[in-house]
């Protein structure tokens, strides 16, 4: 019995996909390394970023009701899963790489610091004049110079695209990336966009989901949402779950279906990976719903604020401090300074584990 090696799955992406996607024959990596003989690139950068320790530490990463508040609350990891599932089943009907966009999908929250947003904000002030922190650009650090394989390599030495899909939005200035990106950022592939709008509705649908497992909302109050009332006409949503999952359906529907209806392989120009105009402004709507009841709520802010406190504490305590850091941590500290190396170490901490550092006498 035959089995289909990686250069027939090569070959499949030049027969299948659109001209436009990704193909993994073309990608290439900062160190050379000998092609495995069953999996294309982007499937290897997906298995490097599931079997990495940064991957396994964001099961204890708040994504916005704290990770120790129960068991059933989404958290980095569950998120990135999430995000994961619909950014492969986007990009597969669109015809782009889905091996791409899981991988992409899976690193794109590495960079998150303990607590979320807020954490970020904490770390970025204590960084001021020293390159700052954004938890994209962070994420990149981790794939490229951080994760540590043994044996001396740091760093899962990515595909190109996988890297470069990291590191949407603003970089602080001076914040140190692989010496390839810092010299110029290469225009990220367009499963780096399927990512970000999947990311968009995961957040939206499930922080929604979080927010009534808490009790901090109501159901009923969902009823003026325009989008809420759309899914609950779905002949599925019979309860409030499976009208989430109805609004789950509608979102990734209508971004399939618009993308579609607006690219043509016969133009040149780089297509647009969008929403409908009505669905955009009925997501927004539900965004604004979630930051006032939500994301604003005492019960977030109160568990946030006690969240950035214990960062600027650790922080000061290893800057303080720094032969209580890691001993690999340590060995960065000629080379990145000693602010930069509490911050990759603060940045890397899980909820649980800062709150134990932060409390620990000295």
């Amino acid at each position: 019995m035959s089995y289909f090696r990686r250069e027939d799955q090569e070959d499949r992406e030049l027969r299948e996909l659109s001209r436009h996607a990704q193909k993994s024959r073309d990608a290439f990596r900062r160190a050379s390394e000998a092609p495995d003989p069953l999996r294309t690139a982007f499937q290897r950068d997906r298995d490097r970023v599931i079997h990495s320790t940064a991957f396994r530490r964001l099961q204890h990463k708040t994504q916005v009701v704290a990770a120790y508040e129960g068991d059933h609350f989404r958290t980095r990891m569950t998120h990135s899963l999430e995000v994961s599932q619909m950014a492969r089943s986007v990009a597969t009907a669109l015809r782009l790489n889905g091996d791409l966009a899981e991988a992409i999908a899976l690193a794109h929250d590495l960079g998150h610091p303990p607590f979320g947003h807020v954490g970020e904000d904490a770390l970025n002030e204590l960084m001021t004049g020293h390159g700052g922190f954004r938890h994209n650009a962070q994420g990149s650090r981790i794939v490229d110079l951080l994760e540590d394989r043994g044996g001396g390599e740091f760093g899962l030495n990515l595909c190109l695209p996988t890297r470069c899909a990291l590191l949407k939005g603003r970089i602080p200035d001076g914040f140190p990336l692989a010496d390839d990106l810092r010299a110029a950022r290469p225009t990220p592939p367009l499963e780096a966009k399927v990512v970000d709008l999947c990311d968009r509705i995961a957040y939206l649908c499930h922080d929604l989901d979080d927010g009534l497992r808490a009790q901090v909302f109501r159901a009923d109050e969902l009823t003026g949402l325009r989008i809420w009332q759309h899914a609950a006409a779905r002949p599925q949503a019979a309860n409030t779950g499976r009208t989430i999952s109805a609004m789950i359906g509608l979102l990734v529907d209508d971004l399939v279906r618009t993308t579609s209806s607006r690219w043509s392989e016969r133009e040149d120009r780089r297509p647009e990976v969008t929403h409908g105009e009505a669905t955009t402004v009925e997501a927004q709507e539900l965004l604004e719903f979630l930051r006032a009841r939500f994301y604003r709520s005492r019960r977030v802010l109160d568990v946030m604020e006690r969240g950035s406190a214990r960062i600027r504490a650790a922080f000061l305590r290893f800057s303080a401090r720094p032969e209580e850091l890691p001993a690999t941590a340590r060995a960065r500290i000629d080379k990145d300074g000693l602010q930069r190396v509490v911050c990759d170490h603060v940045a890397g901490m899980t909820d649980r584990y800062l709150l134990k550092v932060s409390e620990a006498p000295p």
